[in-house]
């Protein structure tokens, strides 16, 4: 069983503390997801909207995965 612990994280501007079970390397990937669908801080946007921006570029990329993956299941179930 995983000892939780709290971890921060960085979206935006600010940062939040978590507590999780994840181990150090599943952390990092997670900021790193997070990072990339951030991007760069743009001087004067408010929290909230870069909030916002984050979920929508995280909500496209897992939607973009997803299509890939149903496609790729496809072709497997077509050639059985």
């Amino acid at each position: 069983m995983r000892t939780s612990r709290d971890v921060f994280l960085t979206i935006g501007k600010g940062t939040y503390t978590i507590h999780t079970p994840l181990e150090n390397d599943e952390i990092d990937r997670v900021k790193a997801l997070i990072d990339e669908a951030c991007g760069e801080v743009v001087k004067g946007a408010k929290q909230e909207d870069l909030l916002m921006l984050t979920c929508l570029r995280l909500a496209y990329n897992l939607d973009s995965v997803n299509g890939k993956l149903r496609r790729i299941l496809e072709r497997i179930d077509g050639e059985n």
